[in-house]
């Protein structure tokens, strides 16, 4: 079962954006809040259903399009099997993704808002948001092919 404090802080982001506070928006929210799995649909889905709550994959669907549509999520990447993954997106960082097992770890770095910043100088854009992925092998993986 959801930890009742991230309930709260999920209830809470839902209202400060204007989106219906429903309880399975609020686990599907704090479900990303919490995870570092950078989860698919289908986790989370399983994720929901796991906390009692029948919903579709379509309202799984729906919900993380709102959920994005309000800058409190955003999309990582696909994993090899073509699954979309999820981050909630509190803090600006960019990922690292393994092309072998497709684990994604956050990476929080400084620097990742200044080159927002030159973008925005250099172009005369209003900066939103960016996103970052860098691909390469992780360790585990690396030790696994050198055997």
């Amino acid at each position: 079962m959801e930890n009742q404090a991230t309930l709260a802080q999920a209830a809470a982001k839902l209202r400060a954006k204007h989106v219906k506070n429903t309880p399975q928006r609020q686990v599907i929210l704090s479900y990303l809040m919490t995870s570092k799995e950078h989860p698919s649909i289908k986790m989370i889905h399983e994720h929901v259903a796991a906390n009692g709550f029948k919903v579709s994959l379509a309202t799984v669907y729906n919900t993380l399009e709102i959920l994005q549509e309000k800058e409190l999520i955003i999309q990582v990447a696909a994993d090899s099997d073509g699954h979309m993954r999820y981050d909630y997106y509190q803090k600006p960082h960019y990922h690292v993704i393994c092309v072998r097992c497709n684990k994604i770890i956050d990476v929080f770095h400084d620097g990742f808002q200044a080159v927002e910043q030159d973008a925005a100088r250099a172009t005369g854009f209003k900066v939103y948001n960016s996103q970052c992925e860098v691909y390469g092998l992780c360790p585990d993986c690396q030790a696994e092919l050198a055997k």
